[in-house]
């Protein structure tokens, strides 16, 4: 087990803390991703990459990001367990612009507000730390768990993509975005 006070925390809140990313937690990313409930709602919905895929995308992403992302590791505050990922990309530091994307991976920290306070934290990192003026995310609409923590950290549904293939079905992207002055969900 790692000796988690070497690694700085980035970000925290009361319920999660932001570190950044360690390849070491590669193979838990993988098992994540693998799983077909968690990863029901994300945009490569049912896939299963293998664990050298999951250290190749590392290595080329995370270990070489550049300015126009930033990856971090979602821990629990109390114990700092690893129970989920998160980031910021397509950064446009000259439209002060990103996107936001999370995954809580493990299933006993769904609907316990890690989502909701994941997303206030990072849209505060990048309002406050890289200076940006908008954060979007896109998440499907019968994800409703996860508009519903969204829209308690103050991100606003913005549009709607109709007609969206998800695996099998179809559905509606919804667009969502937060900017300064509007996050909320952190209770510190």
């Amino acid at each position: 087990m790692r000796d988690m006070s070497v690694i700085p925390i980035v970000i925290k809140g009361t319920k999660v803390a932001l570190t950044p990313q360690q390849r070491e937690n590669v193979p838990t990313y993988c098992k994540w991703i693998c799983d077909p409930e968690v990863n029901a709602g994300l945009t490569d919905a049912g896939a299963c990459v293998s664990i050298e895929n999951e250290y190749e995308w590392y290595d080329s992403n995370v270990a070489k990001a550049t300015g126009a992302s930033v990856y971090f590791d979602i821990h629990e505050v109390s114990g700092m367990r690893l129970v989920g990922d998160c980031s910021l990309f397509d950064i446009d530091h000259a439209a002060g612009t990103a996107e936001l994307g999370l995954i809580i991976g493990e299933k006993d920290c769904w609907n316990l507000g890690y989502a909701t306070e994941t997303v206030a934290l990072l849209a505060t990192y990048a309002f406050d730390v890289l200076g940006l003026g908008n954060v979007i995310l896109h998440v499907y609409d019968f994800n409703e768990q996860a508009i519903a923590a969204y829209r308690k950290a103050g991100f606003r549904e913005v549009g709607r993509r109709r007609g969206v293939r998800h695996g099998a079905r179809i559905a509606q992207e919804v667009i969502m975005d937060i900017v300064p002055g509007e996050v909320a969900g952190l209770s510190n």
